[in-house]
């Protein structure tokens, strides 16, 4: 099966997992407080992520592979486990109680809105452009009107959902810029322990007010096992094989399966208002899915001409020079990758000619037609800094890409920016989730490769790494000692 199918078919299964627990839990909520709906759920979604990679890995090897993704990386698990799982479950178990499922599901689908703001703090290639920007209002807008449009008036219970939807957008953050390398099976297991432990203590408190009934506990079994083992598991697989913003965007759809579900077996029905609400905020993070899907993956064929501008305007920044000057340079530094033809090159300064970023003019030719000189403006001054301080993923991670970004580095006018660059640079090499070749979830050892070349693949990236590292380690070093100036 292909990428993009297994991918689409990964994305129905949470949308139906996101849509179902709002109707699962009002009706688990009957005979369990939240707290304790909350540790009964995700134990029951440990244990069953637990069973899998027993049936997959066996049980001793299971537990110490959870064991030790906690060990190596316990404040992101801390807090992947408190925003994804703990916190918003006890915010959304308790809005149940006085806000319609349908209503709740709706305030939670603009967690990629709330995902799309946090992309400019921590994954500026995720950002957001003009026209999501102006979604971004209209859909809080529509929050806004959703969450006063019920009768009697706005109700102070709806900033439950909304909180838990920004809890979501923090911990699916968390996981695309900080766990996206680890197995998604350990990782969602190690996720649901943690939030199993956090709620442990609050639940142990309540344990006298439940009550023994089929219906709520049926209930409690399938969210549990179904919505957050199964469904997590597959909403974490999204986040990791996609960006941010869009393995969100199922949770657009998540509201039609639980307002059709409330309104059907619970009789909930929503106010005109609130409908137009509603429809408003599906409409605007349709339209911002639709933007995002178009930007957030960009082509083979556009990566190389964000390369290209970033090599033309480096080296411009250091002087003006003309065209064929200019391609020589380019392609010493990336040629050995693409060669630079003048196709690629005169309509790759062409468009930086139309944003304002470099300006063209002519000088004498020696004894030949004048020739075209090429200058950076001040804006593009100000391009040049902003994508050296905010390289995207694939930038730091690619190591062709990385040299076209290094090459430029010191025009950074701040150390504190440039040792940004290279801290990123340095987690990536020290992620023990690299490697070329797997067996059964694993990353293999080079002592553990037969074929003697793929074990060379290995060698030759273990000492370049190592080498790499060293020298990281040294610039860094230097760079806290310096003052903030790049020299």
């Amino acid at each position: 099966m292909s990428f993009r199918w297994s991918t689409g078919l990964i994305g129905l299964w949470v949308t139906l997992t996101l849509g179902v627990p709002f109707l699962l839990i009002s009706i688990a909520g009957r005979a369990l407080p939240a707290d304790l709906l909350t540790f009964v759920r995700f134990a029951l979604a440990g244990l069953t992520l637990l069973t899998v990679m027993a049936v997959r890995r066996g049980l001793a090897r299971s537990v110490a592979d959870v064991a030790g993704l906690l060990r190596a990386k316990p404040g992101e698990m801390l807090a992947v486990g408190l925003c994804s799982a703990a916190l918003p479950s006890v915010l959304i178990t308790l809005g149940e109680h006085h806000v319609a499922s349908g209503v709740t599901a709706l305030l939670l689908a603009g967690t990629p809105i709330w995902i799309a703001v946090g992309t400019h703090v921590l994954l500026p290639a995720e950002r957001l452009r003009p026209r999501q920007a102006a979604c971004l209002a209209v859909a809080l807008g529509g929050t806004a009107l959703l969450t006063t449009g019920a009768p009697g008036g706005f109700s102070l219970w709806s900033v439950l959902p909304l909180a838990a939807a920004v809890s979501y957008a923090a911990g699916n953050l968390l996981v695309r810029g900080r766990l996206r390398r680890d197995d998604a099976l350990t990782l969602t297991c190690a996720q649901m322990t943690v939030a199993t432990v956090m709620a442990s203590p609050f639940a142990a408190a309540h344990l006298s007010r439940v009550t023994w009934r089929p219906g709520p506990w049926l209930a409690t079994v399938l969210l549990g096992v179904v919505c957050s083992g199964l469904g997590w598991l597959a909403n974490t697989v999204l986040m990791q094989r996609v960006s941010a913003v869009r393995a969100s965007l199922v949770s657009f759809a998540a509201p039609v399966v639980s307002v059709l579900l409330g309104a059907i077996v619970l009789g909930e029905h929503l106010s005109s208002l609130q409908s137009a609400a509603a429809g408003v905020v599906l409409a605007a993070i349709m339209a911002f899915g639709v933007l995002s899907r178009a930007t957030a993956r960009p082509s083979a064929r556009r990566e190389v001409r964000v390369i290209l501008e970033l090599a033309i305007l480096g080296f411009l920044s250091e002087h003006a020079m003309h065209a064929y000057e200019l391609r020589k340079r380019i392609t010493v530094l990336v040629g050995h990758v693409r060669p630079v033809s003048d196709g690629s090159l005169y309509p790759a300064l062409q468009r930086l000619r139309r944003q304002g970023l470099v300006t063209r003019r002519s000088e004498p030719g020696s004894g030949g037609p004048a020739r075209q000189v090429f200058e950076l403006t001040d804006e593009g001054q100000a391009e040049l800094r902003r994508r050296l301080t905010e390289p995207d993923e694939l930038e730091i991670t690619d190591r062709n890409k990385y040299f076209v970004l290094l090459a430029f580095l010191h025009l950074l006018p701040s150390r504190r920016a440039q040792a940004t660059v290279l801290r990123r640079r340095l987690e990536f090499l020290d992620d023990p989730g690299r490697g070329f070749f797997v067996h059964d979830d694993r990353v293999l050892r080079q002592d553990e490769l037969t074929s003697p070349f793929r074990s060379g693949i290995q060698h030759i990236a273990r000492a370049t790494t190592s080498a790499e590292r060293a020298w990281l380690g040294e610039m860094l070093g230097r760079m806290e000692e310096a003052p903030d100036t790049a020299s």
